[in-house]
């Protein structure tokens, strides 16, 4: 079988991807990612074959990730986007040219539109709640509520009006009919479309009134296979292994004025709490990056290698690092920026794994707010809680059950 996904994202979208298609490879598919040149070597690197996306990742990020405060800032990254990359379409088509089947996630979705030309089955792959249910949403705080699934009504009305704006001209321009409501997205030709949500049922339990074509697998990853290879330099192992465990601080890719205060405040915070930690943080001066014996700074390292060596983790709650996070039963405080963040963010509160998400996407944290959370995160009161999920997620096989469906394909 051959099986062409479409990623554009940051790492935590393609990373899954990555995993998934080299299972498939070893089992004689045909695994293509189309992507930005950004993720050719994670993807190679997984015996995947990499096929190019014009495109600057770091574009996808402030556009879509940094940028965003309003679902209107979500379209106008898009456009941006569009603009920027005029050959995307000409790119996807001759990418999906004799595929069996094409896959694709929420910012990939242009993929239907190629799809829908070429006539090949689709795949829909998302990392948060996309579906509707009553029992959790991205928008709200309640729970098993009507109230919930009515909060996913800008998605079934906002994405005809959306994929219209930014692909109707060219479905016209190819005799395809405009996208009239949101069952285009869940049918195709008659039959319910494939759709894949790569995270735990631990923090996304299936709904039972959802179809038998939508499955929550569990994580698409190989943490033990992520971290061969690495190799630790003295400072950090004699860091790691001597005194205390400390946490690890992670600000991820994005940058903006906002976020280069928030790490400072951050390292404030953890410099007056006197709590060991190693930090990655890609907007600190240089000059305030001095290691101590409370403070070590790293550049690149595999999550999967360092989560298992610490107390707990501090990040902003992309679905994937949450996951690893989780696996390695890391008690966890997530401090997000959009999307699926903050759903990860009270969700491992409200799971008991963790305190409360420091929301900044309307107002940066304060240093005493960052004191009171990272003091609470150490206290111990969720270790337990974060192991017990550990085991649990250790069960679970999301890639086995990702694959045994795409194989159902008929």
């Amino acid at each position: 079988m051959r099986i062409t996904a479409v990623a554009v994202g940051t790492r935590g979208d393609v990373n899954p991807l990555a995993e998934l298609g080299s299972e498939m490879v070893k089992r004689g598919h045909d695994f293509r990612i189309l992507a930005q040149e950004d993720f050719r070597s994670l993807i190679e690197k997984k015996n995947v074959t990499y096929l190019h996306l014009d495109g600057d990742a770091d574009h996808v990020m402030k556009y879509l990730v940094t940028n965003y405060r309003t679902s209107l800032d979500f379209l106008t990254g898009l456009m941006k986007l569009k603009r920027e990359n005029p050959a995307f379409m000409d790119q996807t088509l001759e990418a999906l040219k004799g595929s069996d089947v094409c896959m694709y996630g929420t910012c990939a979705g242009f993929t239907r539109d190629a799809a829908d030309k070429l006539g090949i089955p689709c795949i829909r792959y998302f990392y948060s709640p996309y579906d509707r249910t009553d029992q959790y949403s991205l928008y709200t705080v309640e729970h098993g509520t009507p109230a919930v699934a009515k909060s996913y009504d800008n998605i079934t009305g906002g994405m005809p009006i959306l994929s219209n704006l930014l692909m109707g001209k060219w479905r016209r321009k190819n005799g395809i009919p405009k996208v009239k409501n949101f069952d285009h997205y869940t049918e195709q030709n008659g039959r319910k479309v494939l759709t894949f949500y790569p995270v735990s049922p631990v923090l996304m339990p299936k709904d039972p009134k959802w179809g038998s074509h939508i499955h929550v697998t569990g994580y698409w990853y190989h943490p033990e296979e992520d971290s061969a290879g690495y190799h630790m330099e003295p400072g950090l192992e004699q860091f790691l292994t001597e005194g205390e465990k400390p946490v690890f601080v992670a600000f991820g890719k994005a940058e903006s004025k906002a976020l280069a205060k928030l790490q400072m405040l951050t390292l404030e915070a953890l410099k007056a709490t006197r709590i060991k930690a190693v930090v990655q943080a890609f907007q600190i001066p240089e000059a305030e990056k001095k290691n101590t014996n409370k403070l070590y700074f790293v550049d690149k390292i595999p999550y999967s290698y360092i989560f298992p060596k610490v107390k707990a983790v501090v990040h902003h709650g992309g679905c994937t690092t949450n996951g690893i996070g989780l696996w390695a039963g890391c008690p966890t405080l997530v401090i997000p920026l959009a999307l699926d963040q903050w759903y990860y963010g009270r969700t491992i509160h409200e799971l008991g794994a963790g305190p409360a998400p420091l929301y900044i996407r309307k107002k940066l944290c304060t240093k005493e707010q960052l004191q009171a959370a990272l003091t609470d995160l150490v206290s111990g009161k969720y270790d337990r809680r974060a192991k017990q999920l550990s085991a649990e997620i250790r069960q679970e096989n999301g890639i086995e059950e990702a694959i045994r469906a795409i194989e159902g394909i008929q």
